[in-house]
């Protein structure tokens, strides 16, 4: 069962080796909310 999922997993990222512009999107999101949470944990540590 385990190979099967792994199997799966694998073949599911090779297939996607390009990013479309929703994955960049995510991207820049992900971005953005770290620099948030930097700043807000930096702003709460003073």
């Amino acid at each position: 069962m385990l190979v099967v999922a792994i199997s799966i997993f694998v073949l599911g990222i090779s297939a996607c080796k390009e990013k479309g512009p929703t994955e960049k999107a995510e991207e820049k999101l992900d971005q953005t909310m770290e620099k948030a949470a930097d700043k807000t944990n930096e702003l709460l540590s003073k």
